[in-house]
């Protein structure tokens, strides 16, 4: 038996805020899957997930922004079967990230034809417990980097070409994923290029509802068409390797919908996957656009756990508004319900709990697993729970789960996290 436990060493510091889209990300999931996933923001409404922009579509990348888009047409709404992240946006603006403004101006829109606050995400894994960076003590909302920089943390430097938007996002991307202990993604600047193509016609057809009605897709007809589904852009941009998900978001600011995507339920996924290691960033008014490619992730071992929060964070919020597209299940008592928590597992989890640390007493919660009809086919290897209510501010927090290992290896994993 193996057991990922999570000890209590210093806290980090992470303050986490969602910008808002016009009624959240969408995101988009599946190397030519059409699922979109939209959201709000932590703690606004979130659009749809992007089934098709705002409606999930699983063929299509996941579009965080507030729809997903699958790369496959409007109509191929299937779900990745390896990478099924959905990107969201949350209608929140970002909290403190000491690089974007705090206040985006973000509104929270549907993922139709969001307003303005797309958020993208990517799900990543940690390892169980192998010390790298999991108390760094330096929020990943507030790098310090500036678009000038190299990359993060060791990270591979960002294409030459890269705008200053582009960099924001990246480097707020891999400055979470190595606080989690996960690799960092690359961006590549053929995906770079699809991703902004999609938004620049995102921006010339949004007053335009034909052109527009599923984010995630574009119309033949319509001015700047590049491709219907985002991994149709990505191959006519160039990109070799497995479209996996788009998110959008509508801040037009790397930080702000990355945020965005990292506090939501859907959209998160892509971002922090363990599994997604390629991606490039667009930007234009009103739009935010991260597509997704596996890149490397097949040679990242299956045994990886990664949560989120991670061990030890500190600062993270209290609550969730839902405002997300597709909307997740509602808790009994309606929203806000508490932050979500993620886990990045490939197996089962027969149990798990949410507990003030030194507590024995389980906190109802929402629980999302892959193959639940709640799950509505956008989770493959993530596993997501959220209380019914807000969480209390200041209060550490348990999380507890066993279960199975792929290949059968019988696993717990333990881990603790500290509200703002």
């Amino acid at each position: 038996m193996r057991t990922i436990r999570y000890h209590s060493i210093a806290l980090s510091l992470l303050s986490i805020v969602a910008a808002c889209a016009p009624q959240g990300p969408s995101q988009d999931a599946g190397p030519d899957s059409s699922n979109r996933v939209e959201t709000g923001g932590a703690d606004t409404a979130v659009a749809a997930m992007d089934t098709g922009v705002a409606p999930f579509d699983g063929s299509s990348p996941e579009d965080s922004g507030v729809a997903v888009d699958t790369g496959t047409s409007a109509t191929d709404t299937g779900v990745s079967s390896s990478d099924t992240g959905v990107s969201m946006d949350t209608g929140v603006a970002p909290r403190d990230t000491g690089v974007a403004p705090r206040d985006t101006g973000v509104g929270t829109d549907t993922g139709v034809v969001p307003r303005d606050t797309g958020v993208m995400m990517d799900t990543g894994v940690a390892p169980r417990d192998t010390g790298v960076m999991t108390d760094t003590g330096v929020p990943p909302r507030d790098t310090g980097v500036s678009p000038a920089d190299s990359g993060t943390g060791g990270c591979p430097a960002p294409p030459a070409s890269a705008s200053a938007n582009a960099v924001l996002a990246y480097n707020l991307t891999n400055s979470t994923r190595l606080a989690m202990g996960l690799r960092c993604q690359t961006m590549v600047e053929t995906i770079n290029r699809a991703a902004q193509n999609h938004c620049n016609y995102y921006a010339a057809n949004r007053g335009i509802p034909m052109c527009v009605a599923n984010a995630h897709n574009e119309v033949m007809s319509c001015s700047m068409f590049t491709g219907v589904g985002f991994s149709d852009r990505m191959r006519a941009a160039g990109y070799t390797g497995s479209p996996s998900f788009e998110v959008m978001a509508f801040a037009n600011n790397g930080t702000a919908a990355t945020q965005m995507w990292i506090d939501s339920i859907w959209h998160r996924t892509p971002v922090l996957s363990p599994w997604t290691l390629d991606m490039g960033y667009g930007s234009a008014t009103g739009c935010d656009t991260i597509d997704y490619g596996v890149g490397a992730g097949g040679s990242v071992p299956a045994s990886t756990i990664a949560t989120y929060p991670y061990n030890n964070q500190t600062n993270v919020p209290t609550s969730f508004s839902g405002n997300e597209g597709p909307p997740p299940p509602p808790p009994p008592t309606g929203w806000p319900s508490g932050y979500p928590v993620t886990l990045y597992f490939r197996g089962t989890l027969a149990t798990h709990t949410l507990t003030l640390d030194g507590s024995t007493t389980d906190i109802p919660h929402v629980w999302l697993a892959p193959g639940s009809p709640m799950a509505m086919g956008l989770l493959r290897n993530e596993f997501v729970l959220y209380a019914h209510r807000p969480l209390t501010a200041r209060t550490r927090y348990r999380v507890r789960a066993t279960g199975t290992a792929t290949g059968g290896a019988a696993t717990t994993i333990d881990f603790v996290f500290t509200t703002r």
